[in-house]
């Protein structure tokens, strides 16, 4: 199972970048960041905007995209609504365990019995350790931050950071933040920034698996100023065996005036505290397209 997953992983990275259409080059993230503009005039009616090819092409694709991803944002949502309702009623409870000196210590606790590993595969399985058994040796938080690099094989590159912290309580932080690089042929380069700070809950969680779901806010920032809007998010880890770590993500909402869609997914391998993975990201900003593979690296504390 592991190794089909892995050989599908490694075929989309492949096979996208080449069936894919690309925008020309030049003014990629500037396009992308005049589609969030909020303070843009309208263009005359007399005339049609301006727009190349690929980004016409794919005005009315998005309608079908953002359609799909809308109604599963929308289930997702609820789901995960009426999943953190049920997760957060009160669950008090106290228990008597033996500490490493032999002492019997009493806990009082609240909330669901979910603890932490140091690490994913510390214990020969998954990483969270499900039941009261496990309050003397397990975390009650977890933080895990990553640095990777991206690439389309072409004139567009990104250098992105994310963070994620949770507690025992469900709740956590997740944020991203990306730069991204473009080579325009008429010489120079290109930057823009985007990035996202979310509020996230988890359900359901177990052993081998984590999903989580969270609202947010998106940002969009280069040399002509920013734009911010609201994002939708939901993610899981599946730990299919040692060393391997499936994660995906997906966000969707908005940036200033710009629609955004964006689904990633890595497949990695642990090692201790630290994760070596690689995968794909597909980042929709209003028809115009920043995609491309995705490798680096995971460290667990």
């Amino acid at each position: 199972m592991v190794r089909m997953l892995a050989f599908s992983l490694i075929v989309a990275i492949v096979v996208l970048p080449l069936v894919a259409t690309h925008v020309q080059a030049e003014g990629l993230l500037s396009s992308a960041a005049s589609e969030s503009r909020t303070d843009d005039p309208d263009p005359p009616k007399s005339e049609e905007p301006k727009r190349r090819d690929r980004h016409h092409q794919h005005h009315c694709d998005d309608d079908g995209i953002g359609a799909a991803a809308g109604e599963l944002a929308g289930t997702l949502l609820l789901y995960g609504t009426l999943a953190a309702v049920d997760a957060m009623i009160p669950d008090k409870r106290t228990i008597v365990c033996v500490n490493e000196s032999g002492q019997e210590v009493t806990y009082t606790i609240y909330g669901p019995p979910g603890y932490f590993s140091d690490y994913p595969y510390q214990h020969e399985f998954g990483y969270m350790l499900m039941g009261d058994a496990w309050v003397t040796t397990g975390k009650t938080t977890s933080i895990r931050g990553s640095v990777e690099y991206g690439s389309d094989f072409g004139d567009l590159s990104r250098v992105g950071t994310k963070l994620l912290v949770e507690g025992t309580s469900r709740w956590g932080i997740d944020i991203q933040w990306d730069e991204y690089f473009e080579n325009l042929p008429s010489g120079g380069t290109d930057q823009l920034t985007l990035g996202d700070l979310n509020f996230t809950f988890r359900v359901p969680q177990g052993y081998h698996s984590q999903f989580r779901f969270g609202l947010g806010t998106n940002l969009l920032e280069d040399r002509n100023g920013s734009e911010f809007g609201i994002n939708f998010t939901t993610g899981y880890d599946v730990y299919l065996g040692k060393p391997w770590i499936w994660s995906t993500e997906m966000d969707l909402g908005k940036v200033g005036s710009a629609d955004l869609f964006r689904i990633r997914s890595t497949l990695g391998a642990q090692w201790k505290r630290v994760e070596v993975f690689a995968g794909y990201q597909y980042t929709n900003l209003e028809g115009i397209e920043l995609d491309g593979f995705v490798s680096g690296m995971r460290f667990w504390f």
